[in-house]
């Protein structure tokens, strides 16, 4: 497997949407009621989600340190366990926020309630 070069693209800002990515997927925020078996038990909580993608993206790159060229191939950086956090973490708050119950009305308002 070659190591593709792309600079800023794939040391920090892979880190920042891919896990921000699969973030959106699992928890079904593009699409609500389109989420598979997997997608509907790692997204079942915004808590969920955001723990099971933070920590395995963690452990992806601590693999890095004793498995330099496995399966998760490249060099151990811990600007990239932040950039998981920043990409992560607004996501988590945003879809917190939407879950909660209106103040107003004590309704759900969450993205594609029923």
């Amino acid at each position: 497997m070659t190591e593709t070069a792309a600079g800023f693209a794939t040391n920090h800002l892979a880190d920042l949407v891919g896990p921000a990515w699969l973030y959106i997927v699992f928890r079904g925020l593009a699409e609500p009621g389109k989420r598979n078996r997997l997608g509907r038990f790692l997204g079942a909580t915004p808590e969920r989600a955001a723990t099971i993608l933070f920590v395995g993206s963690c452990a992806t790159e601590i693999a890095q340190i004793y498995w330099p060229s496995g399966l998760f191939a490249g060099r151990f950086d811990r600007l990239d366990i932040a950039a998981f956090a920043i990409g992560l973490l607004p996501l988590y708050l945003v879809d917190k926020k939407l879950q909660a119950p209106s103040k107003d009305t004590g309704s759900d308002s969450r993205v594609g309630a029923a």
